[in-house]
């Protein structure tokens, strides 16, 4: 079914028409139409016959009544006044060349309104609300590790299903295609249409926020049948705040929870969920954390909790709470880690899917069945691949994913590494020789916030640099001027203020910020009397930043560590490391960047790191600094330090081939030191 032509075909409807001004009332007008374009290529109405009743009384209910050959007994959708405006001609010819016209819906699985109203209505609304939907392959794989190898027996009768964020309704769509694929195949028509209406009525429930999202998933529901049943479980509300369901009532949940944080949510609202949901959900956390802990409360003994969530929380400083709740709370069955491919389209999120088993003993000893994907340059149109090489029915020679087994008693709190056998000895035997973390050697602080970078940053060309004292003006260095041992010839100029005690006893300056002082007074910390108006809003510590320094990008692909001895300043994606006193005559700021920049020290970071897409780290200092570093003697020492000389000379010639044989020794020493196999130093260099 090519969905793009019946978008355009909506699409067509807003732009030629003004016949509902309002976005929620066109919503429910295509929605008519699409459900009665089903209805009708489907042979469940006569178009021709009813089509005066049709345009006199355009609603849910009235084409459920020509359906069913009779009114429904309670209400299917309330209809507001400006819903039921008489359709006038230019409408109705519309309407009538939309549900008569190819594409037909013929045969279709009624999951296609989920994906008509994902496709071409829910754009911004997803955006805006973190509600990104599950695609149809996905959804059936979480659909089958739900139910799992079900017997077919009389158990399924007393099942309850859920989900918490049910959306349009993929997946309980998914789920219910599966209880027919296990139940239904030798069952004759009636005992289907039995089936049919305890899954309605019963079985499936969900509820979601968005009533018109709720309305979607009815209506799949209701198309599954040949015969009308009210699906009695979908209800409209916010199943964290609200008492919508039973606790410990319910045996399987599968959800696709938003992932909104922090910054998005409302400030009261966040309060009430950390007053709610103390134990997962604190400081930055992510509101997709408060639905795993309410799962856990719905859930029976033995019962089922099954998400697609993003993997941030597997490694996040953040979601330690979570990690810890569901270490204690849960047994872990599987964990499928995309590992940065971003499988579900126009979603800027890495997901991984999580299987949970709620059990309140104590000793959770279960072996994790981890599904990780492999990082290569994977295209959009390969993702559907990706999904479907999940299913165990499939028996394709090589995977695009390892497979293998975790201790969950072997999970940290700090966070959760996910190892293949091969990584876990390497990173054991670097742990085994490395006494200290980075912690130990290391402050670390992160670079300047200005508030207003228009009013503090100059090119080194800009004229108005003339006009300032010198004292005033700091090289300035981005993200992007940070290499691999060298940094970037500074481009630009920080006016550094924080040190000028009055403003008034500086005209130039104060005439330059006057032209901002608007916009810089409405800062956070001017507002709130912290700071003076013409001061940086986070200006850090200047002696931090006219000392001798490691920095390093906040975001990059590999390892990016470099000395600066300039006295650079530099903005907030950039990190600076500066030695502690005590350790400060055995470790060296070469040594350590020699260490960092190595290829072993490389692959040992993106070990634990924080996944940002398909190749993007993110090296938040929290996780940064758990590298475990040797204790070195001098004389080894000695040698990082002359490295570091000869890579840096080699650089200042540009002479890459000498560049890479030095870095090459460093990898070789490395290799020996930690004792590693050839099997191993493979499995490091296969990474880059």
């Amino acid at each position: 079914m090519n969905l793009q032509c019946i978008a355009d075909k909506m699409s067509i409807f807003f732009n030629q028409y003004n016949y509902l001004t309002h976005t929620r009332g066109n919503t429910l007008f295509l929605l008519k139409c699409i459900f009665l374009k089903y209805l009708v290529n489907n042979h469940h109405i006569d178009f021709i016959q009813y089509e005066k009743e049709l345009k006199k009384n355009f609603t849910f209910d009235c084409f459920i009544d020509l359906w069913q050959g009779k009114a429904i007994e309670k209400i299917f959708w309330e209809e507001e006044d400006q819903d039921l405006e008489p359709l006038g001609n230019l409408i109705w010819e519309w309407i009538c060349d939309f549900v008569t016209a190819a594409p037909s819906f013929e045969g279709e699985n009624p999951r296609i309104i989920g994906d008509l109203y994902e496709e071409s209505m829910m754009l911004n609304h997803k955006k805006n609300h973190g509600v990104f939907y599950t695609p149809e392959n996905l959804a059936d794989y979480m659909a089958s590790k739900a139910l799992g190898k079900c017997e077919v027996d009389e158990k399924y009768k007393k099942i309850r299903i859920f989900d918490p964020a049910c959306g349009s309704g993929s997946l309980l769509n998914a789920v219910y295609d599966r209880m027919f694929e296990i139940y239904g195949e030798n069952m004759c028509d009636e005992e289907k249409e039995i089936l049919h209406r305890l899954l309605l009525e019963k079985i499936l429930v969900g509820v979601d926020r968005d009533s018109v999202a709720c309305l979607v998933t009815r209506l799949i529901l209701v198309l599954k049948g040949n015969t009308y049943v009210r699906p009695l479980g979908i209800q409209c509300g916010d199943i964290l705040t609200e008492e919508l369901i039973i606790e410990k009532s319910v045996d399987i949940i599968i959800g696709n929870p938003p992932y909104v944080g922090h910054k998005e949510i409302d400030s009261a609202y966040m309060k009430k969920l950390k007053n709610r949901y103390p134990l997962v959900y604190q400081d930055k956390g992510d509101l997709s954390y408060c639905f795993i802990n309410r799962g856990w409360e719905l859930l029976k003994q033995d019962g089922i909790l099954i998400h697609i969530t993003s993997r941030y929380f597997l490694e996040a400083y953040y979601g330690k709470p979570l990690r810890n709740f569901i270490k204690s709370a849960f047994e872990i069955e599987e964990i499928v880690d995309f590992n940065g491919i971003r499988i579900i389209p126009g979603v800027g999120i890495d997901p991984a899917i999580i299987k949970l088993i709620k059990n309140e003993k104590t000793e959770k000893n279960c072996e994790i069945s981890i599904k990780r994907f492999l990082i290569k340059n994977h295209k959009s149109d390969t993702y559907s691949h990706l999904i479907n090489s999940l299913d165990e029915r499939n028996k394709l020679e090589e995977k695009p994913f390892e497979s293998y087994f975790v201790s969950q008693n072997s999970l940290s709190d700090d966070l959760w590494r996910l190892y293949s056998p091969i990584t876990k000895a390497i990173i054991e035997k670097i742990e085994k020789k490395t006494p200290f973390t980075l912690d130990n050697i290391v402050h670390s602080f992160q670079g300047i916030i200005t508030g207003n970078d228009k009013a503090f940053i100059f090119d080194n060309n800009d004229e108005n640099l003339n006009n300032f004292e010198e004292s005033h003006l700091k090289p300035w260095i981005k993200n992007k001027d940070v290499r691999t041992f060298t940094i970037a010839e500074p481009q630009k100029k920080i006016l550094y203020t924080n040190e000028i005690d009055a403003i008034e006893s500086d005209s130039v300056v104060l005439k330059h910020l006057g032209k901002y002082r608007e916009k810089l007074e409405k800062r956070r910390e001017c507002q709130n009397g912290k700071l003076p108006w013409y001061f940086l809003q986070w200006g850090r510590d200047p002696s931090h930043f006219e000392r001798k320094k490691i920095i390093y990008p906040y975001k990059a692909t590999k390892n990016r560590f470099a000395i600066d001895d300039k006295k650079s300043y530099f903005s907030a994606d950039v990190y600076g490391l500066i030695l502690k006193p005590r350790l400060y005559h055995k470790v060296t700021e070469e040594l350590l960047v020699v260490l960092l920049n190595s290829r072993l020290y490389n692959y040992y970071f993106k070990s634990f790191a924080k996944k940002l897409g398909d190749k993007l780290y993110e090296y938040y200092p929290n996780t940064l600094l758990k590298l475990r570093i040797p204790d070195l003697d001098e004389e080894s020492t000695r040698l990082f330090n002359r490295f570091y000389d000869k890579i840096i000379k080699i650089n200042l010639l540009e002479n890459e081939l000498n560049r890479l044989e030095i870095l090459n020794t460093v990898d070789q020493w490395l290799y020996q030191y930690f004792e590693l196999t050839e099997t191993e130093i493979e499995e490091i260099e296969k990474e880059g």
